[in-house]
């Protein structure tokens, strides 16, 4: 009856602690983005902001959900979203120069969130610790 008793968990055997996995967290962030763009590409009316976002944040929400990605694990949204908005401004303004207006917004796009991507997912990696005061 004692042997029936499992041992208590070792903190370090948690696996919410474990980094997105790069990968794929890149490869589908991008392709969900490729995707919001074909899909808008085909729409008469161009999509709204919610639109824009719902496919790739989505996706990011249920990679952080499916691998049990720690809290202390997502800090790098914010750099990655913030790394993101940077690059699809001046990209899209320095494309449309380059490929022209048509092609700029959904090169821009998809750039941005496979951007964000590789940041959260490298930023994963370092786990923010909470230290006492």
């Amino acid at each position: 009856m004692a042997d029936d008793i499992d041992p208590p968990a070792d903190p370090e055997d948690d696996p919410r602690d474990e980094p997105a996995p790069f990968g794929l967290v890149v490869l589908l962030t991008a392709a969900s983005a490729v995707a919001v763009m074909a899909l808008a590409a085909f729409l008469s009316d161009p999509p709204g902001l919610k639109f824009l976002l719902f496919g790739p944040v989505a996706l990011v929400a249920f990679e952080v959900i499916a691998h049990d990605v720690w809290w202390q694990r997502w800090w790098g949204a914010i750099p990655g979203a913030v790394a993101g908005l940077a690059l699809y401004f001046e990209g899209r303004a320095a494309l449309s120069d380059l490929i022209g207006d048509a092609w700029a917004h959904p090169v821009a796009y998809v750039a941005a969130w496979t951007l964000f991507a590789v940041v959260f997912a490298v930023c994963s990696r370092y786990p923010r610790t909470l230290r006492p005061t």
